[in-house]
C-alpha cells in the first residue's frame, strides 16, 4: 500500500507542474489587481472563521467565508484566519485537494479548494490578509492524557475535576474510551467522536524537523535537556510509562506512512491556495502536565521545546518554500507570564521560549514574516475556589485582560489582543456559568479604551459567533470598535459582518 500511495503521489507531483505554472500566472495578476492591506501593515483588524462550523446537522463554514468574499469590501477587518487544519495534515503540492487536511469544509471533489482558493483571491483584492491556522482545541486534545494529567492530575479540586466525578463516579479508571475519558475535551452535547481530536506530531523523519531539533538542542536550558517523544505517532498505540495502560494516539498516520512533514505540507498549501500567511494554534495542555518536572511549581521545558521546534519546522519551510509567506501564533492569556506554574495550563510557556529562543518569537512578532503574537486574552474565569484571578484585585475581565498583556510587554514581547463573541468556552456553561467572564458591551467599551491602544491588532473569535446576550457585544460592534482603535478613521471601521442564513 506505502509503495501504490509513493506512486500516486509521483504522478500527482507530475501532473501539478501544468498546474502550478497557471496557479503563477494567475497569483501575479491578483499582485497586481490587490491593493494594500493598511498604510501600516503592522496594524490589523481580524477574526477567525471555523469552516467545519455546523448549523441544524449541516456544515455552514465554507459558504459563510463566500458570504464574507461577497462582501468584502465592506467588512470591519483586515485579516480572516481560516480555521482549522489538524496537525496531522497531508497535502501534496500542486494536488489542489482538501482530502487530508482537516478542514472539514467539504466532503468530496476537492474537499472546498477551488472555493477556498478563489474566496482568499477575492479577498485579497480589497485589502485583507487570508491565513490558514493550524491548531485548534480539538486538534490539540488527547482525551486520555487531559483526563489524567491535566484535569484529574492535581487532586479533585481542580475546575474541571466535576467531570471524571459526574461521568466516572470520581475514579480516573472509570474514564475510558466508551465515554471519551470522561468528555474532558467536549461534551456530550457537542456529538463529538474520538476521531475529532488530534496532537502535533514530532515527524523524526523529516530533514526541516531534524534542523528545527538541532536548533533547539544547541539553545537548551542545560538544566533541562530535551527530551523528545518521537514514539508518539499519532493514530498508533502508545503505552504510558506511568501507568502501563497502552492507549491509540489520537490523529492520522497518513503523514507517517506518506513520510510526509505536516509542517512543510502547511506552507506547500498556503503556496498554493495563495494564502498570506499560517497561524500555528498550539494547546497541548496535557503535553505540559504528562512531561513537567519539579515537585511544585513546576516546570514545563519539554513542552517549551516542542513548541519551540514545531515554530521553527515551520519558519525553515517558509524561508525555502513560500518567503513571503507570514506566520502567526494564537499564545494562552498565562503564556507570557514568569511566575509559578502550578499545573493545567500553559502559563510560560512563550515567555521561556522567548528567553531561550528569541528569534523564533520574533520571527513571528517582527519583520517580514511577522504575523504576530495573538493572545488569546479570554475563557478567563473569576472563581476564587481555583484561584482563577491573577489577584485578589484583578478579577473582571478588562482587569484580567490588561493584566495578562502587560506580562507580555514586561517579557519584552509585542502581541495582540483576543476578544471572544458570546458565551466563552470556560468555564463550562452548564457547569459554572455564574464565574465565566463574557464579553459584555461594557467590558468591551472599557478593553477598547484602557488596553488596545498599546497594541497594532486585535481579534475576534469567531466571525459567526452569535453573542448569546444583548448585554454582550456582537461580533460586528467588538470589530468596529477595535477598528476605530486600531485604524481610526479607515472606511472599513463603518462596515459589518453580514449574516449566513442557510
Amino acid at each position: 500500500k506505502l509503495c501504490a500511495s509513493e506512486r500516486l503521489i509521483e504522478a500527482m507531483r507530475l501532473q501539478a507542474v501544468l498546474v502550478a505554472v497557471v496557479a503563477v500566472a494567475a497569483a501575479l495578476a491578483l499582485c497586481v489587481e490587490a491593493k494594500p492591506v493598511t498604510d501600516d501593515a503592522a496594524k490589523f483588524v481580524g477574526g477567525y472563521i471555523l469552516l467545519s462550523r455546523s448549523t441544524r446537522g449541516t456544515v455552514v463554514g465554507l459558504p459563510e467565508l463566500e458570504r464574507l468574499a461577497d462582501n468584502a469590501n465592506t467588512l470591519p477587518l483586515t485579516r480572516i484566519w481560516i480555521s482549522f487544519i489538524t496537525p496531522t495534515m497531508v497535502y501534496v503540492p500542486g494536488s489542489r485537494t482538501l482530502e487530508h487536511v482537516g478542514l472539514q469544509a467539504a466532503d468530496s471533489g476537492d474537499f472546498g479548494f477551488a472555493r477556498i482558493k478563489k474566496a482568499i483571491a477575492t479577498l485579497q483584492v480589497s485589502g485583507i490578509e487570508v491565513y490558514l491556522s493550524m491548531g485548534g482545541w480539538n486538534y490539540n486534545c488527547f482525551p486520555y492524557a487531559y483526563m489524567r494529567y491535566s484535569v484529574g492530575g492535581y487532586g479533585t479540586q481542580t475546575p474541571n475535576y466535576w467531570k471524571i466525578q459526574q461521568y466516572g463516579n470520581g475514579d480516573l479508571n472509570n474514564c475510558n474510551v466508551t465515554n471519551q475519558f470522561c468528555w474532558v475535551c467536549e461534551p456530550p452535547s457537542e456529538n463529538t467522536t474520538l476521531a475529532a481530536f488530534s496532537m502535533f506530531p514530532e515527524p523524526a523523519f523529516s530533514p526541516t524537523w531534524q534542523q528545527a531539533v538541532k536548533y533547539v538542542e544547541d539553545h537548551q536550558n542545560t538544566t533541562f535537556p530535551p527530551q523528545w517523544n518521537t514514539d508518539m505517532i499519532p493514530g498508533h498505540d502508545w503505552t504510558d510509562n506511568k501507568t502501563g495502560m497502552s492507549i491509540k494516539l489520537p490523529g492520522s498516520d497518513l503523514f507517517n506512512q506518506l513520510k510526509r512533514d505536516p509542517y512543510a505540507d502547511i506552507v506547500y498549501l498556503a503556496r498554493d491556495l495563495g494564502a498570506d500567511g499560517i497561524d500555528l494554534d498550539y494547546e497541548e495542555f496535557w503535553h505540559a502536565d504528562l512531561f513537567k518536572v519539579g515537585d511544585g511549581p513546576w516546570n514545563l521545558p519539554q513542552t517549551m521545546y516542542k513548541y519551540a521546534a514545531i515554530a521553527k519546522d515551520i519558519q525553515l519551510n517558509i524561508q525555502a518554500i513560500a518567503p513571503r509567506v507570514k506566520l502567526s501564533t494564537a499564545a494562552s492569556a498565562v503564556g507570557g507570564w514568569s511566575g509559578p506554574w502550578w499545573g493545567g495550563n500553559l502559563k510560560g510557556l512563550f515567555y521561556n521560549v522567548n528567553n531561550l529562543m528569541p528569534d523564533v518569537m520574533q520571527f513571528m512578532s517582527v519583520g517580514a514574516n511577522a504575523g504576530g503574537i495573538n493572545v488569546m486574552s479570554y475563557d478567563l474565569s473569576d472563581n476564587p475556589e481555583y484561584h482563577e484571578c491573577p489577584s485578589d484585585n484583578i478579577c473582571q475581565l478588562d482587569q484580567q485582560v490588561d493584566f495578562f498583556m502587560k506580562t507580555y510587554d514586561a517579557a519584552g514581547m509585542t502581541t495582540n489582543v483576543g476578544y471572544e463573541i458570546g458565551t466563552p468556552a470556560y468555564p463550562a456553561p452548564d457547569h459554572d456559568k455564574a464565574h465565566q467572564l463574557p464579553l459584555t458591551k461594557a467590558m468591551l467599551a472599557s478593553i477598547a479604551g484602557t488596553t488596545q491602544p498599546r497594541y497594532d491588532g486585535g481579534f475576534i473569535w469567531e466571525l459567526f459567533k452569535p453573542a448569546d446576550d444583548p448585554a454582550n457585544a456582537d461580533v460586528t460592534t467588538t470589530l468596529q470598535t477595535i477598528c476605530n482603535v486600531v485604524l481610526p478613521g479607515n472606511p472599513r471601521c463603518s462596515g459589518t459582518v453580514p449574516p449566513y442564513n442557510p
